[in-house]
Parts: structure tokens; C-alpha cells; sequence
């Protein structure tokens, strides 16, 4: 069974809950808050939107009016421009983002370097995604600290210099950066850039799990599933991944609905199982389902 999740090299997406609090442009809720915030915007001045509310057509309408009400408002043209983005409406999109980050919008500037280090949502540059990592680091991303020193050391965007990376990152990883511990593991558990050291990567793995980092949970079980760590233990392996998902992870939820699903675990009753978590998952795990069983929908109790 090959898991239909992929683990990606560090902990990343579109939007990344590890902003600092800074202050906001004009505090007044719009209808384009209500409908468009973004969860894990630490500036934001509303609960998230839900993801049905992101997608409609009242959300473009809303912050289109608000945006062009409130041009210099940078948390309304973060908003405006991720919606866009997120509807692949690059163009339109793309430029709020890029105004908000340059007025110093942390959480703008962290979809920037996220996109353009990955290229998901737009064309991928090296050299945008350091710029955009190193100036959401000076703000006191942990995230982007971490990604500055893996950067260094993949020489990506940057001269490549993998002591001075890694220094960094451990510098960063004793601060209780649990974005930091994580790439370290990575590091050293692939041992392609680094000398391979498992039980190092076992340590970073374990900060970083214990600081609550859903990627940690996922990289730490995989390695007693597979043995890549020198000891195969299925059943340690399902103490992490139920830790994580009870944790409230979907990642690693949905991840371990399809061991379930492939009967590597030990329950009574696998499916089953794994309809719990996919629903405890949400719209994700709604989503999924419809991948590991064949269309079938997924109805939740």
C-alpha cells in the first residue's frame, strides 16, 4: 500500500499558521474578513473562513469592494490576493500578494516564499522564495529561520553553504524552533547533503514531535514503518501516528486512515477506523475517501 499523502521536505503549504502577531492596517471587519481570512493568519482580525465561504462568489465580490475601498490596507489585499491565487487566477492574484508582502505582511510574505520555493500555486524561483524567507525571518518567523539555514544548505535561491546552514539551524533548533529540529532530522536521516546520522535525526524528530509539529509525528512513524531508522516496529509506529491525529493533525489523520485501510495496523475493525479519522478530518478527509474507496462517499455519525 503506497499512502496517497506525500510527505513534502520540510513543513510547508499555502498557508502556514507560524506567523508572529504584528499590527494590522485599520482594524474594522469587512465582509471580505468574514469570508476570506485565512486561519492561520496570526494578524487576523476574525475567526478563518470556512472553505466554502473561501470559494463562493460572494468572498471575490467582497474583498474586491473592500480592497478598492481600503487600496492601502495590506491585510485586505492579503486576503484578496490568496483568494485569487487559490482560484488559479494568477495575474489578478499575485500582485495584492506581492503589495501586502512588500508593506510588511507577515503572512503574505510567507505564502510568497512557500510558493515560490515549492512552485504549487505559481512558477517556482529560488532566488524569490530566500528574499521572501529571509524578510518573513526578520520578523521573526520560526518557519522562515528554519527555511533560510535548509536553503543555505541546499544552495537554493542563495551561494550554497551547508556549514553555515546547518549551523543555523541548529542555532535555531536550540531557540525551540521545531521547524528547525524537523529539517535536521530530515537532514540527517537521508544523509545526502549531510553525513547520515539516525540517531541525530531521531533527536530533532522527537523535539520537534514533542513541540507538537504534525510533519514530526508523520517522519517519526514512517520510520518504524519501514525500518529506515534500523528498527521496523509497526505497533510503535501507530502509538505516533494516533498521538498525532489525536493531536489534531489531518495530515498525519488521513495518514493513518490508510494504513488502517491497508490493514498494516491491528484494529478490529480497519475500515471502520479508518472512516473514523478520515472523519475527524473534515472536507480533507471527506475528500480522500473518495480516492481510497472507490467514489464511495463518506458519511460520518
Amino acid at each position: 500500500m503506497r499512502p496517497l499523502l506525500r510527505l513534502s521536505f520540510i513543513a510547508c503549504g499555502f498557508a502556514l499558521a507560524v506567523t508572529v502577531a504584528q499590527p494590522g492596517a485599520a482594524a474594522t471587519i469587512t465582509e471580505c474578513d468574514r469570508l476570506a481570512t485565512d486561519p492561520a493568519d496570526r494578524n487576523k482580525i476574525t475567526a478563518g473562513a470556512s472553505y466554502d465561504d473561501l470559494f463562493s462568489d460572494a468572498a471575490v465580490t467582497a474583498c474586491a469592494k473592500a480592497v478598492a475601498a481600503a487600496a492601502e490596507n495590506p491585510r485586505l489585499a492579503y486576503q484578496y490576493g490568496r483568494l485569487l491565487v487559490l482560484r488559479n487566477k494568477l495575474k489578478e492574484g499575485l500582485p495584492h500578494l506581492i503589495r501586502a508582502a512588500e508593506a510588511g505582511y507577515l503572512a503574505a510574505q510567507l505564502v510568497l516564499a512557500s510558493g515560490y520555493g515549492s512552485g504549487a500555486h505559481f512558477k517556482a524561483d529560488p532566488i524569490k522564495s530566500h528574499h521572501w524567507h529571509t524578510k518573513a525571518a526578520e520578523q521573526g518567523s520560526k518557519y522562515a529561520l528554519a527555511s533560510v539555514g535548509l536553503l543555505l544548505v541546499e544552495g537554493k535561491g542563495v551561494f550554497k553553504d551547508v556549514k553555515k546552514g546547518v549551523a543555523l539551524l541548529e542555532k535555531a533548533a536550540a531557540g525551540d524552533n521545531a521547524f528547525a529540529d524537523y529539517s535536521l532530522g530530515v537532514l540527517f536521516l537521508n544523509g545526502v547533503l549531510v553525513k547520515k546520522d539516525v540517531p541525530r535525526a531521531i533527536k530533532h524528530y522527537e523535539r520537534a514531535r514533542k513541540a507538537g509539529l504534525g510533519a514530526a509525528f508523520i517522519a517519526l512513524g514512517l520510520m518504524y514503518v519501514t525500518g529506515d531508522g534500523g528498527e521496523k516496529d509497526l505497533k510503535k509506529a501507530q502509538a505516533i501516528f494516533v498521538e498525532g491525529a489525536e493531536a489534531g493533525h489531518n495530515d498525519v489523520r488521513m495518514l493513518l486512515a490508510q494504513y488502517y485501510q491497508g490493514k498494516f495496523f491491528k484494529v478490529a475493525n480497519p475500515d471502520a477506523e479508518a472512516r473514523r479519522w478520515l472523519c475527524k478530518a473534515g472536507p480533507q478527509g471527506a475528500q480522500l475517501h473518495l480516492q481510497m474507496y472507490g467514489g464511495e462517499k463518506l458519511v460520518c455519525k
